[in-house]
């Protein structure tokens, strides 16, 4: 369903997913903001979520899929934009956005001039970003290509080079999951390692702004506050321990599997930030020592 009525001549598709709590919670509103704000003329503009959801909202094309504990339903996106890709085509250009957004200024209409397009991540604005540092790991960035560090939360393209990035992402994390790996930053590590080997024009930090942190100018997007053990599901409960180990249930055993795995991954990403934050020199030094010594 069009979004405005200048005689479009191309499509712009919107994608972005929310299962569980995050369809109710969150889309309403984004496809509220992106009827007031997108305006791009010659452009109808397309609407698509990935959802567990069954309600109906007019104007969005919901796309059915189950849905799975974090990290997986972050880390999953693209293997299910690859499977609907004979829909998401129909497009001329293809623009991710995560459902927690909300657009409150009209973005630029050169947005959609390029081949790929992805905002900077407002977090790393004067330190090294996050890149993926583990040399083993197949989304590590050499030094070198460590020039924008993007935000997962929006990022897209034209049709064709669009098509190309999940394809390949897609087969990154299809393979790493068979051989039980998973990079520090999840869908966000795998980004920046495709864009730190493609030309991508990198948008200014409004385009993903953080609610509620003073800006120098004007958000066009805010990435909105949420408190993610409510809205991720994850379990708050303490671990049945005793019971893991003298009853060998095989449920009580994911339980826990689970709950460390999140526990110990988020460990590392603290660790991570401070040591690129906290120590940037060294942190560098570090780093080119290591990669000219390969």
């Amino acid at each position: 369903m069009p979004m405005n009525n200048t005689g479009p001549t191309k499509t712009l598709g919107i994608i972005t997913i929310a299962t569980g709590k995050y369809f109710e919670e969150f889309i309403p509103n984004l496809r509220a903001s992106i009827d007031r704000y997108f305006s791009f003329p010659g452009y109808q503009i397309n609407f698509y979520c990935f959802t567990d959801a069954t309600t109906q909202i007019s104007g969005i094309h919901n796309i059915p899929i189950k849905h799975f504990s974090w990290p997986f339903s972050t880390l999953l996106r693209y293997r299910w934009i690859e499977k609907y890709l004979s829909i998401l085509e129909g497009n001329d250009f293809l623009l991710y956005m995560d459902a927690d957004m909300r657009v409150v200024s009209s973005p630029s209409v050169s947005l959609l001039d390029h081949a790929l397009t992805a905002v900077c991540h407002p977090g790393y604005r004067d330190s090294p970003g996050a890149f993926e540092i583990d040399r083993q790991d197949s989304c590590y960035v050499p030094p070198p290509l460590r020039k924008e560090y993007f935000q997962g939360c929006f990022w897209g393209g034209k049709k064709e080079y669009f098509v190309r990035l999940i394809r390949f992402l897609s087969a990154m994390v299809d393979k790493d999951l068979k051989e039980g790996n998973i990079p520090i930053w999840h869908d966000e590590s795998y980004l920046n390692k495709y864009l730190s080997e493609h030309h991508c024009k990198a948008l200014p930090p409004v385009y993903a702004w953080p609610e509620g942190e003073q800006a120098n100018q004007e958000p066009i997007i805010l990435h909105l506050e949420k408190k993610h053990q409510t809205i991720r599901q994850a379990p708050t409960d303490l671990l049945d321990i005793d019971g893991f180990l003298t009853e060998g249930n095989k449920e009580a055993a994911l339980e826990i599997y689970k709950k460390l795995y999140l526990n110990s991954h988020e460990k590392c990403q603290r660790l991570e930030n401070r040591l690129v934050q906290k120590n940037i020199i060294w942190s560098k030094i570090r780093e080119w020592l290591s990669y000219y010594r390969k």
